[in-house]
C-alpha cells in the first residue's frame, strides 16, 4: 500500500509504466482528481509515498506509478521500470498515434536549500494540481511532501511531480507527457 517518503529512501522507490490499468486498491490514495477532454481521460492520484497517473484513450490504458519498491504490483502490462537513483528518460509508443515521454531525476541538497524548497512547495500547495504533506518525523524537520502539477491540454496531459525525502535532504522530480499525436499531413 505504499511507504511514506520519510520512512523510505530514494533507493527504495521504483518508477513503473504499465500498458494497463492498476486498480486503486493496490495503493493508499491521499488526493485524487479526474481530467477529461474529447480525446482522452485521466485519473491523477497522490498516494502514500508517490503518485499514480492513469491515462486512457478508447480502450488504451497507460498507468504511471511511483511508489516504494516493496509495493507488489501486478507484472502484467509492465512497459518500463526504473530506479530513480540516476537521471533517466524514456519515450514509449504503446499504440499507433500515442506517445508517452518521461524524465525522472533525484537530487540530494544542502539542508538549508532543502528546507527552502520544502517551504516553496508548501507555499504553492495545490494551486495547480495535487498536494500532500505527510507527518514530520521530528518536531523541527520538514515533512515529506508530494506535489503534482497538472496541465490538461486538448491532445494530452503534462505532469510535473515533486517528492521530498527529508531523511536524505533529497527531492525526486518527474516530468511526464501523455499525448495523442496528430498524423503528419501529406
Amino acid at each position: 500500500m505504499g511507504v511514506r517518503p520519510d520512512q523510505s529512501g530514494i533507493a527504495n522507490v521504483l518508477f513503473r509504466v504499465f500498458h494497463s490499468a492498476i486498480h486503486p486498491d493496490w495503493y493508499a490514495t491521499r488526493q485524487h482528481r479526474r481530467f477529461r477532454r474529447d480525446e482522452w481521460e485521466a485519473d491523477v492520484r497522490v498516494i502514500e509515498g508517490g503518485h499514480v497517473i492513469s491515462w486512457a484513450r478508447g480502450t488504451l490504458r497507460l498507468t504511471e506509478v511511483l511508489c516504494d519498491a516493496g509495493v507488489e504490483l501486478p507484472r502484467k502490462g509492465l512497459l518500463y521500470e526504473v530506479s530513480p537513483r540516476q537521471e533517466r528518460s524514456a519515450s514509449l509508443h504503446p499504440a499507433d498515434g500515442i506517445e508517452y515521454q518521461t524524465c525522472i531525476e533525484s537530487e540530494r541538497l544542502d539542508k538549508d536549500v532543502f528546507r527552502h524548497i520544502c517551504e516553496e512547495l508548501v507555499h504553492d500547495g495545490d494551486k495547480t494540481g495535487l498536494f500532500h504533506r505527510g507527518p514530520t518525523t521530528d518536531r523541527i524537520g520538514p515533512a515529506a511532501i508530494t506535489r503534482v502539477h497538472v496541465e490538461a491540454r486538448a491532445r494530452g496531459l503534462s505532469i510535473h511531480s515533486f517528492h521530498t525525502f527529508p531523511q536524505e535532504c533529497a527531492i525526486l522530480r518527474t516530468q511526464s507527457l501523455f499525448e495523442v499525436r496528430v498524423p503528419a499531413r501529406r
